[in-house]
């Protein structure tokens, strides 16, 4: 299958190249100049231009990208929402116009976090929303994301996996996508390969529909998120759950 990887640079995409490098042929889009051995372009997924071009001959699409976390961008919705859901309202298009198939759409628990709470058991079937306060910017582009590829799955039958995974860090080092190291973990801690490792599995369903799965690493999370849904469908297990590091005393029972 060959398939297009938004945001393949930045540290969620280098996770999930790993991944699908083993079974797909990849081209890779990011808006900063990057070294790969796979087929790239350079560019803004806000550039409807760059988007049709780089999804000529393809069969899937990862939805990885996110604007920058640098200081002030998300103050303000200008930026998000021109990479985040303008972003991927033109990929769905471009989608439709070369006849991709598969969309992955890499989402964020956050847009179910109110649940959670109100300390109510995630499942897949929850509103999506958000409650205000802190990262809103962020979670509205989340949201927005989830509604265009849904509504473009009805529209046009487009495949859709709707991956939610919760904090997304690296298991070797404990270093989150934001560059910072951390010293405890917790039952959100998600590395970056697992989110991978769902998404080559979601891919490869023959008989994919429009479907939500929970990816987070850590053991704990069952207690709190509808995992078993991703094991069963997907055949998904984690390979990097963080076990081995100590966990945050605040999240203790």
């Amino acid at each position: 299958m060959k398939v297009l990887i938004t945001g393949a640079a930045g540290f969620l995409g280098h996770g999930i190249v790993e991944i699908l490098e083993k079974n797909h042929h990849l081209r890779l889009l990011d808006v900063q100049p990057f070294d790969t051995p796979h087929e790239k372009v350079v560019g803004t997924v806000a550039d409807w231009e760059t988007v049709r071009g780089a999804c000529a001959g393809i069969d899937a699409i990862v939805i990885a990208h996110m604007a920058s976390r640098r200081p002030g961008v998300y103050d303000t919705p200008v930026i998000p929402f021109d990479v985040n859901v303008k972003g991927t309202a033109l990929l769905c298009a471009a989608a439709v116009e070369h006849r991709v198939s598969r969309i992955a759409l890499i989402s964020s628990m956050g847009v179910v976090r109110r649940q959670h709470e109100h300390n109510r058991f995630i499942t897949r079937d929850l509103p999506i929303g958000v409650s205000g306060g802190r990262g809103i910017t962020y979670l509205l582009t989340k949201v927005c994301q989830e509604v265009i590829v849904r509504n473009y799955h009805a529209a046009f039958g487009i495949q859709t996996a709707i991956i939610r995974p919760d904090y997304i860090t690296d298991e070797d080092t404990l270093t989150d996508k934001y560059g910072k190291k951390m010293r405890y973990v917790n039952w959100r801690f998600t590395d970056r390969r697992d989110i991978g490792l769902a998404v080559d599995r979601a891919l490869a369903l023959p008989d994919l529909s429009c479907e939500v799965f929970y990816v987070v690493s850590h053991p704990d999370a069952e207690r709190y998120v509808d995992i078993q849904y991703t094991r069963q469908r997907l055949g998904w297990k984690p390979q990097h759950d963080f076990s081995r590091y100590p966990k945050d005393p605040r999240f203790s029972d």
